[in-house]
């Protein structure tokens, strides 16, 4: 059975090119790029037809750093430390897609540099602060001193007024003083089974994983804008020709509300003749929402039943509503999800299996997955509202 491990430290993701933030808006409509801690003049437009602006004229607070290190992208040559006494620092987010209700995909990007500015106050190397989104709290930041990954987090949030504040704070009065390379902001429609979610549990959504399995060995290491026009960050796990289920054929979308990318559902990763996808390192407890993408795209699958499985989540079957045929669902070549939700366990840890019925011809199969952890939203205070 073909076997995938993934870690909550899917966080850690190493582009070659540079994202990130800005108040301004770009040429797409409702896109913010924020370019934090560069000077006022290096707007500039990226490979991908985005628009980066300067964080210059949107927070006066902190230190403006540019790294010494080579060979980066121009993104994360910059960086904003917060070295002052306040208690937390706040960007103030906001464009013409911004309204109270409306869904957004909020992302900030963190690089310490190989040669950071300053040294962790923990003996271990480690810098340690926290990230807020209004009144929620988003993240907690370890980064290993010296690393050269580009940490990036993403947040699905609903916005509580025509911004959003993204704040960064020291964990304790003494700890390590908070820094960003980039902020983002993204309209999400709400057609999307995550927000759709969002909308019914009153919650918002950390975001630990876009995946693209399956991905030939000369495909890209990862799918982002224009390929995904929310520019969602799909980092590719690469798999062997026999484990591969490829076409070039246009995969049709009506069906799938998703926005996915094409390029995405035209490769999938075939089992052995089961899948199992672990992780570990997540929160304790937690309640996780995964959405599995699927394309049947396999042209020997040409009738209902013949590539028949059920999804286990640690034993308990979660695909209640019969197993996952998806050529009987929408046909060949065109696009089908599942959405769970599901606890972690005591351990930090969830394992799916995807296992084929006894008289499936085909192997299981998958194309992508989003993994998101559950966190309550709050309310924002009369004083949050008036600052």
């Amino acid at each position: 059975m073909a076997s995938v491990s993934f870690s909550a430290l899917f966080l850690s993701v190493i582009l070659q090119t540079a994202l990130l933030c800005s108040i301004g808006s770009s040429q797409t409509t409702g896109f913010t790029s924020i370019d934090c801690g560069s000077d006022s003049v290096s707007n500039y437009i990226d490979e991908n037809g985005i628009q980066w602006l300067s964080d210059s004229n949107l927070m006066s607070e902190g230190t403006s750093v540019v790294l010494s290190d080579t060979n980066i992208s121009r993104v994360v040559s910059t960086m904003r430390l917060f070295n002052g006494s306040q208690s937390k620092y706040c960007y103030n987010l906001s464009n013409s897609a911004v309204r109270t209700d409306d869904f957004l995909l909020v992302r900030a990007t963190i690089f310490p540099g190989v040669n950071p500015p300053y040294s962790p106050r923990n003996p271990d190397g480690y810098f340690r602060f926290t990230m807020i989104i209004d009144a929620d709290q988003w993240w907690d930041v370890k980064v290993r001193s010296g690393d050269d990954t580009r940490l990036t987090y993403d947040a699905y949030v609903r916005a509580k007024r025509s911004h959003i504040d993204v704040c960064f704070a020291r964990i304790t009065p003494n700890g390590d003083a908070p820094f960003i390379s980039a902020l983002e902001l993204r309209p999400l429609p709400n057609t999307l089974t995550s927000t759709t979610i969002m909308n019914l549990t009153d919650r918002f959504l950390v975001c630990l994983e876009h995946a693209n399995v399956g991905v030939p060995q000369s495909g890209p290491s990862y799918v982002r804008f224009p390929d995904d026009t929310l520019d969602r960050y799909w980092t590719s796990y690469k798999a062997p020709d026999s484990n591969l289920s490829s076409t070039q054929e246009t995969i049709k979308m009506s069906t799938d509300s998703e926005k996915l990318p094409e390029k995405i559902l035209q490769n999938s990763l075939t089992g052995s003749p089961g899948l199992t996808l672990s992780w570990t390192e997540l929160e304790a407890d937690v309640a996780h929402y995964v959405q599995f993408y699927f394309s049947e795209v396999d042209p020997f699958v040409n009738a209902s039943g013949m590539r028949l499985f059920n999804i286990f989540q640690s034993g308990e079957l979660v695909t209640f509503d019969g197993p996952v045929d998806v050529f009987a669902t929408v046909g060949a070549n065109a696009a089908f999800s599942c959405p769970t939700i599901v606890t972690s366990n005591a351990a930090g840890a969830m394992e799916f299996t995807f296992t084929p019925l006894a008289n499936s011809t085909f192997p299981a199969f998958l194309a992508a997955f989003d993994l998101f952890q559950l966190r309550g939203s709050n309310s924002l205070t009369p004083t949050s509202i008036s600052e």
